[in-house]
């Protein structure tokens, strides 16, 4: 079972990656069973140039031939998404572009769960999950958990010791992540030996109208 953390910040040593690393080493690798990897997206500046006229370009072609091989070979993905002026950085409103079957060559991301964290330097957070959850399963034909969690005062999560817990606001947070998480192993698990069925299916309609 192979999960794949996608930090979705395009600066490098973001917050989300950090948070990414945290959850790594906190939740993901107490799991025997599972393989975990980390996207760091500030490691692909050159994928925000797809839209543009170099297609032919060799770093370009490498870096997403490189990010999709991650994404199949992925059962489940954890989203760490910043708020910048409330909205979502440009290169994770990319990555979903990029999954779309036409440029994908099939669905990276086609029905496999997915669970979404929003992360604020300050008391915001929340809107990212909207915009995640309301237009990026259209194309990609994810499957978004219900679950999800939002990350307020980032710098204060990272300083916390893992506890989860309803004990306060950060190990409430931490036993949000942990719900959520184990929600997504347990929906990975069960869609596994379905997806290429329900692939088959979505790519009969595959921009989801």
């Amino acid at each position: 079972m192979n999960i794949l953390i996608v930090s979705g910040s395009q600066r490098s040593c973001a917050n989300s990656l950090l948070v990414s690393k945290y959850l790594k080493a906190h939740f993901f690798d107490e799991k025997d069973d599972l393989k975990t990897t980390i996207l760091d997206l500030s490691q692909y500046p050159s994928l925000l140039n797809h839209y543009f006229d170099n297609l032919n370009d060799d770093e370009l072609l490498n870096a997403k031939e490189e990010v999709l091989s991650l994404l199949y070979q992925s059962d489940g993905i954890v989203f760490v998404a910043p708020e910048w002026g409330g909205m979502l950085p440009p290169a994770l409103v990319n990555l979903f572009l990029l999954t779309a079957n036409g440029s994908a060559n099939g669905l990276p991301l086609g029905n496999k769960p997915a669970f979404a964290i929003g992360v604020s330097a300050s008391e915001g957070g929340s809107n990212v999950i909207v915009q995640l959850k309301s237009v990026t399963a259209k194309n990609s034909h994810l499957v978004w958990l219900p679950l999800h969690a939002v990350i307020r005062n980032v710098d204060q999560f990272l300083s916390a010791k893992w506890l989860p817990s309803n004990e306060s606001r950060i190990t409430t947070v931490q036993h949000r992540l942990q719900t959520g998480l184990e929600s997504l192993v347990i929906v990975a698990r069960q869609l596994q030996p379905v997806r290429e069925q329900l692939n088959t299916l979505s790519k009969l309609n595959p921009f989801g109208q």
